[in-house]
């Protein structure tokens, strides 16, 4: 039996182009299951993933035609056709998904926690993409905020240990930018949480806007706007952990802090479409998580690490969702809506978008 597969394309040189396109999922073949994606969350961090996706390699995950691009998605999907002896259907796995209906794996390293896909397409991609989570019946009332926070959580996770490993780089106080977004707010939670071991001053900067968002949750020693921040932030040993993305913006901030900049860590690209030129940002270095995920790994080893991550990941929820409600759609047209807005920059931070197929 053939399915239906819808899916939502990006032109990859004009992000703003966009169509889908439906087209038939074979039956799986040996050793292969087909995924029915149920539903998956879409934030900042997947415009990214289309910023630069030639760069870090994110369109290879889910090819298409040229010049159309497949953006990943974090989500919930479950198995609809087998031919793997250990995945039964109606088996449910949290992960990396494409925009479509249906994605074929072909799962190895299968254990009672998920497997890997070990499609070739995939295979010389980074592993932490690549694993799908099996979901068990029972799960705790976290788990569907879990598309829309993990992925981010983890990246900001895996920068706080950094930063701790490199003893803070002997800074007084660490500024977040674009302070609203999910990554920061995680970030910002883990600096609080261990702010009276660690004692730094946790600053944000964030629009005008969004600004009793921001004070409101409670992370953050001081909230400053992008419009006056260099005129109230005080000229302390500094690290930048910049999730907006914006080189012009950062180099005022590091005129302003001098010498006092000790580091700075490029994660996000919220505001991907303003300049992106950070050689001139001294003491400036991109995270790609991937890389201090197996780092981390290695030095902690992968039992404790996640264990740690999913009991904080779980702590950052169940104060997060307070603040930050889930809304759903699953029309074409409001998919469709939402993608834009996001590339636009248009998204309430006190809602979390979550897409239903």
């Amino acid at each position: 039996m053939n399915r239906k597969n819808s899916i939502f394309l990006v032109n990859k040189y004009n992000l703003f182009e966009t169509t889908f396109l439906e087209e038939k999922i074979p039956i799986s073949k040996e050793n292969e299951v087909i995924l029915e994606i149920e539903r998956y969350a879409f934030t900042s961090n997947n415009i990214t993933y289309g910023v630069i996706g030639d760069t870090l390699g994110y369109w290879n995950f889910f090819p298409a035609e040229e010049p159309y691009g497949i953006i990943p998605v974090w989500g919930f999907a479950n198995v609809t056709s087998s031919k793997n002896e250990y995945i039964l259907e109606g088996d449910r796995f949290y992960g990396y998904f494409p925009m479509s209906r249906y994605l074929k794996v072909m799962p190895k390293k299968i254990n009672d926690f998920g497997f890997i896909d070990d499609s070739n397409h995939r295979r010389k991609l980074p592993p932490v993409y690549n694993h799908y989570s099996k979901i068990i019946k029972y799960a705790d009332e976290s788990l569907e905020y879990h598309p829309l926070i993990k992925p981010l959580f983890l990246t900001s996770f895996l920068n706080y240990f950094f930063l701790q490993n490199e003893k803070f780089f002997d800074c007084d106080q660490i500024i977040l930018t674009s302070a609203s977004s999910k990554t920061a707010l995680s970030l910002a939670f883990l600096l609080s949480k261990y702010k009276s071991k660690d004692k730094k001053k946790i600053i944000a900067i964030t629009s005008e806007k969004n600004m009793q968002f921001v004070s409101e949750i409670k992370f953050y020693d001081i909230v400053l706007s992008y419009d006056n921040a260099e005129e109230n932030l005080k000229r302390s040993k500094s690290v930048i952990v910049d999730f907006a993305g914006n080189s012009d913006y950062l180099k005022k901030l590091s005129d302003h802090l001098g010498d006092r900049l000790k580091h700075v860590s490029l994660i996000g690209l919220a505001d991907w479409s303003s300049k992106t030129n950070f050689k001139s940002i001294p003491n400036s270095k991109f995270f790609f998580a991937p890389n201090h995920a197996e780092k981390r790994y290695r030095e902690m080893g992968v039992k404790r690490t996640t264990l740690l991550a999913d009991k904080l990941l779980k702590e950052f929820i169940m104060k997060i969702k307070n603040y930050i409600k889930l809304e759903y759609c699953s029309d074409p047209k409001d998919v469709n809506e939402l993608y834009l807005k996001s590339l636009k920059g248009k998204i309430d931070p006190s809602k979390g978008y979550m897409v239903n197929n």
